[in-house]
């Protein structure tokens, strides 16, 4: 076995994992969706308990996945912003600043009604994001603006110019908080700088958005406007190494959550764009599986696959969608269980963190982990669950712990000491 090429799959259902929900007896949607698939790799695995950081704390998305690929996010990157960015499509130089954004609802006084105005369908999405491509900054124009629309309410934007900082309170503030109201951290020039051109660019979203024919339609049909853009989670340019320098492996992604794109390309995966990869509920799963199967044949070693909407409808309370997207994952995993070979291929099932139906946020609770195939030894483990994950072969891990694992598993072990 050690000295044949084994592959790995390994599959992120982001926000998959919850807390057991009083209106499904006390179930969580993993035991309701009677998830086949998940419980048969989970009959020829081995499964366990897994903190994506550490204990009792609720991950974003990107610290989560950059632990499960082997990065530490508090060295890689203070923010999010770059990784949204780069998803999205645009370029983030070395002195650049960028910000993951949202459209959002405010009213006359610009306080946040909505954070996802209405979780605004991407086809509205993108004409308005049309709309904020052509902002230019009046006030500062010594600093170009670069804008995209990603998926649905999110974007991505990027600063260009001297003395920028990213100390600056650009975050998604409570509903009722002003928008437009980006302060300094520090006494710099640089904060102050910045903060004041992040405010001109609200204000003129606000100004080119609230009347625009979109919204206009979506008020007349009794839906919230999407009436300003607002950015957060700023950073400058990732510092890390490629996936391929740091394990030897030939890898792809397919994801359609920029944040998970931009993950990809920054660490130099191939990153697959698949038709119909929504990141909501629509999202066509079987096309994801395809799309990896091929990877794998086309001679990558390591596939990652990331399916965003389970997350998506957690945030909004959504457990009959939750589930629902939970049977598409499942069967994803079936597509991926029928096109490979399980003696020559590892594949991996994890969620990034919980997210709570219930509380319409992440948790610090565990998540379930399987991994079969390769050399892995069964558990006798029969099904894959929150509840079964306690019972499990693997204990309880780390994020961090995936790749040294996934390593072993495909029969090349990190060595020590010898």
């Amino acid at each position: 076995m050690r000295g044949e090429c084994i592959r790995c799959v390994l599959i992120v259902g982001d926000g998959i994992a919850d807390l057991p929900l009083q209106e499904l007896g006390f179930r969580t949607p993993i035991e309701v969706a009677n998830a086949k698939f998940m419980d048969e790799l989970a009959c020829r695995g081995v499964l366990g308990l897994l903190d994506p950081i550490a204990p009792g704390i609720a991950p974003g998305s990107d610290a989560a996945n950059l632990a499960f690929l082997g990065y530490d996010s508090e060295l890689v990157c203070k923010g999010r912003g770059s990784f949204e960015a780069a998803g999205a499509g645009l370029h983030v130089g070395a002195e650049d600043l960028a910000f993951r954004c949202n459209f959002v609802t405010v009213d006359k006084n610009l306080c946040l009604i909505d954070e996802r105005a209405g979780r605004i369908n991407d086809a509205e999405a993108k004409v308005l994001g049309n709309a904020v491509e052509q902002i230019r900054l009046k006030m500062h124009s010594d600093v170009e603006v670069f804008f995209k629309q990603a998926l649905g309410f999110k974007g991505a934007l990027v600063l260009r110019g001297e003395r920028l900082s990213c100390n600056v309170s650009a975050v998604l503030p409570n509903m009722g908080g002003t928008v437009g109201a980006v302060a300094p951290l520090d006494g710099s020039f640089e904060a102050k700088h910045t903060a004041d051109v992040l405010n001109e660019f609200i204000h003129l979203t606000n100004q080119t958005l609230r009347d625009h024919q979109v919204n206009v339609e979506r008020q007349l049909a009794g839906k919230m406007s999407a009436n300003a853009v607002l950015p957060w989670s700023g950073c400058g340019r990732p510092d890390m190494a490629s996936f391929g320098e740091k394990y030897g492996l030939k890898a792809s992604c397919v994801a359609a959550a920029s944040l998970i794109k931009g993950i990809g390309r920054f660490s130099g995966m191939d990153v697959i764009d698949v038709i119909g990869a929504t990141g909501d509920l629509d999202t066509d799963t079987l096309a994801k599986a395809d799309a990896a199967l091929s990877a794998l044949k086309r001679g990558n070693d390591f596939v990652y696959i990331h399916v965003e909407a389970a997350d998506e409808a957690s945030h909004d309370g959504d457990v009959k969608g939750k589930i629902a997207i939970i049977k598409k994952i499942d069967a994803l995993i079936g597509r991926v269980l029928a096109g490979v070979d399980l003696s020559n291929t590892v594949v991996v099932l994890v969620s990034d963190h919980v997210s709570s139906c219930r509380f319409k946020a992440h948790t610090g609770d565990a998540v379930p982990v399987c991994f079969a195939g390769g050399s892995v030894v069964s558990d006798g483990v029969k099904g894959f669950s929150e509840r079964l994950a306690y019972k499990g072969g693997l204990g309880r891990i780390r994020g961090k712990d995936i790749m040294p694992m996934v390593l072993n598993y495909m029969g090349k072990p990190e060595k020590l000491g010898w």
